[in-house]
């Protein structure tokens, strides 16, 4: 478990990664799966010692909750395994294909982005995700986890290298930093002539810092947190059904509603109602019209309209970019929040809660990404791949 990298050879690894066949990269998820379940005890007893520790630092609840690896997670990265090897990562495929007068011909052709960094804290099954697209697209990947996670990590990495020998593949196409030195992280972000891009994943001041510090293209989302406008056409016992999931399902997701926007015409009755719900649910409704905070934690604000106008415009203002729901049975207005609404992701009558990449069907996510260049939303298999033009002919000049 190597601090110091050599990136050249990760580099060259990548191109050897690239030209690896899709059955050979598969391979490899299958043989990380079976290292995980036969690991699972000691994955499990290294993930205690780190949540130990937390609690004992006094982190906070919500970090802890993101810090848990337990059976039930396990078998889900397992899932998530092999639902990305049923993938189909079209590596290599001509995206766009055609011929000049002069009869050259013109291909657009998907190909890896090549070295990937990763900088996250907490969420130790991030390092079995992204392990498992990097590989699945094509891409070498170096990891450094947090600080908190590194006993699970170091075991995960493990399993890694592992089912890497066991496919035939060179370590270098997997790395892993487990020293927390801030200076090796700072230096990996200047090292733009070996790394393609950097993913920052985990809490926000982590992602502003890497932002700040790269010389190397940056995919992060810098805050999140949701807001649900409900109509005065909405179906309210549907609407009360999806807020108490968007708030309570996993309070300290990125997903979660932070802001419940009423229009005036239902907001008495409405606002009574969904408040005796919450409060049974254990969730503080706040009123010091802090619009916005990302709560993370069982907290919710209340906001009251005019109309779908005020709605959009409030939602517009105070939107992380993230994730923004509406509910309502009339159509038009539907349309006109899909519309207006700037956000990577939106939601018509469901929980805001779905906005995940396993979920949207890419297998799992390498994270969530509020950008509007390259990738915008869950960073899947397509968002790890760029594309390059071949371009053939005959003795042609210009």
């Amino acid at each position: 478990m190597k601090n110091t990298l050599n990136l050249k050879k990760i580099q060259l690894t990548a191109t050897q990664l690239s030209n690896a066949t899709e059955g050979q990269r598969d391979l490899f998820l299958k043989f990380l799966s079976k290292t995980l379940i036969e690991r699972q005890s000691k994955i499990i007893e290294a993930n205690k010692k780190d949540v130990n520790a937390s609690k004992k630092k006094g982190l906070p609840s919500a970090f802890i909750e993101r810090l848990v690896l337990d059976e039930k997670a396990i078998q889900l990265l397992v899932l998530k395994l092999e639902n990305i090897a049923k993938l189909q990562s079209h590596l290599g495929k001509v995206v766009e294909e055609n011929s000049d007068e002069q009869g050259l011909t013109i291909k657009k052709v998907r190909v890896p982005l090549g070295v990937i960094a990763i900088i996250y804290e907490a969420r130790p099954e991030v390092t079995i995700d992204v392990a498992a697209l990097c590989v699945k697209s094509g891409n070498a990947v170096i990891l450094k986890g947090g600080s908190e996670a590194v006993e699970t990590n170091k075991i995960l990495y493990h399993c890694i290298l592992a089912a890497l020998e066991k496919a035939g593949f060179a370590r270098e196409v997997v790395s892993f930093i487990s020293s927390s030195d801030r200076k090796i992280t700072d230096n990996l972000l200047k090292q733009h002539k070996y790394i393609d891009l950097v993913i920052a994943r985990g809490g926000y001041e982590l992602a502003r810092s890497v932002l700040h510090k790269s010389m190397i293209p940056v995919l992060a989302h810098a805050a999140g947190g949701a807001r649900i406008y409900i109509d005065k056409s909405a179906d309210t016992f549907l609407a009360q059904k999806i807020i108490i999931n968007a708030k309570t399902s996993k309070p300290s997701a990125c997903n979660s509603i932070d802001t419940i926007v009423v229009h005036k015409d239902i907001a008495n009755d409405f606002i009574s109602d969904i408040t005796n719900a919450l409060k049974k649910a254990n969730v503080e409704v706040m009123s010091n019209e802090d619009w916005d905070k990302e709560f993370l934690g069982l907290s919710i604000n209340i906001k009251i309209v005019k109309d779908i106008d005020e709605a959009i415009s409030f939602i517009n203002e105070h939107s992380k970019k993230h994730s923004e729901g509406i509910i309502a049975t009339d159509k038009n207005v539907i349309e006109q929040f899909m519309n207006s609404v700037d956000s990577a992701a939106l939601f018509a009558n469901c929980s805001t809660r779905f906005h995940d990449g396993y979920v949207f069907g890419l297998g799992s996510e390498m994270g969530i990404s509020t950008s509007k260049l390259h990738a915008r939303g869950p960073v899947g298999l397509k968002e790890l791949m760029t594309y390059k033009w071949e371009v053939y002919g005959n003795g042609h000049i210009r």
